[in-house]
Order: C-alpha cells, then sequence, then structure tokens
C-alpha cells in the first residue's frame, strides 16, 4: 500500500508539477507574443521617429532657405527705398530749383509776346499716364474669356488717383 500510496504522490507531483509546467509554458507564449508586438510597435515608432527627424531637418533647411531669401529681399527693399528717397529729393530740386522757375521765366516771355503758354510738366506726366492706363485697360480688355465682365478699376489707376 506504501507503494500505491507513494506512485499516487508521484503521480500527483507530476501532474501538479505538468499543470505548473503548462501555466508556465502559456504565461512564456503569452510575454514572448507580447514582446513581438511591443517590438514590432517601437520599430515603427523609430520609424516614423526617423521620418519626422527627416522632415524637421528638411523643413528647417526649407525655413533657412526662405529666411535668407527675406533677408536679400530686405536688403534689396532698404537699397531701392533710399534711391527712390534721393531720387525724389533729386525731381523735387530740380522741379523747385531749375524747372519751375524756368518754366514761369519761359512762360512769361512767351506771354509778353503773345504766345501760347507752355504746359507743365504735370500735365504732361499726366497725359502720359492716362494714356497708358488707357492702354492697359485695351489690353485686359482684349485679354479678357468674357466680354460680358464689367470693367473695374485697377489699383494702379486708384493709386494714381491718390498720388494728385
Amino acid at each position: 500500500m506504501e507503494d500505491i500510496e507513494s506512485q499516487q504522490q508521484s503521480l500527483k507531483a507530476i501532474r501538479d508539477s505538468t499543470q505548473s509546467l503548462l501555466n508556465c509554458k502559456a504565461n512564456l507564449i503569452q510575454n514572448i507574443e507580447s514582446l513581438d508586438h511591443k517590438e514590432k510597435i517601437l520599430d515603427e515608432i523609430v520609424s516614423e521617429r526617423q521620418r519626422l527627424t527627416k522632415e524637421k531637418r528638411m523643413l528647417f533647411e526649407m525655413i533657412q532657405s526662405v529666411q535668407r531669401d527675406i533677408e536679400a529681399i530686405t536688403e534689396a527693399e532698404t537699397s531701392l527705398g533710399k534711391e527712390r528717397d534721393e531720387l525724389k529729393k533729386s525731381v523735387d530740386r530740380i522741379r523747385n530749383l531749375d524747372y519751375d522757375p524756368l518754366h514761369d521765366k519761359v512762360n512769361e516771355l512767351r506771354s509778353r509776346i503773345g504766345l501760347e503758354k507752355l504746359p507743365h510738366v504735370q500735365q504732361e506726366l499726366e497725359a502720359q499716364m492716362a494714356r497708358a492706363l488707357e492702354k492697359r485697360r485695351e489690353n485686359w480688355q482684349q485679354a479678357s474669356p468674357s466680354p460680358s465682365r464689367p470693367i473695374t478699376s485697377s489699383p494702379s489707376t486708384n493709386r494714381s488717383r491718390r498720388r494728385r
């Protein structure tokens, strides 16, 4: 009987050990599957981070390029602004010190002998601008795909009106 009890205990121990082994195996398989899943996700995340880092680098280079362009444009704008201001001063100086007095003198001399006064340069410039605007309007109408579109004034026309 002791032999049978011993065998029963042995079988019970084997059954318990086998059950523990099966539980351990199931736990191991579950952890391996979880590990594989986590590694795949981690690989995807690392790949995405690398892609985003590359994109960030490209965007940063583009921003740097745009910044250099902005700086170059700003320099050109400043330079042209200075040139424009100098030309305005020169035009005003020539108009006020040379042209206007000479124009007034010529017109006075012409009126003394009965000749018609000469138009002021500003009148000639305005007439020239009006002709250019009219030509632009005609070109626009010819290029326009639909003849039924209403004619509106362009921003340059509004700008020239503001100067007067």
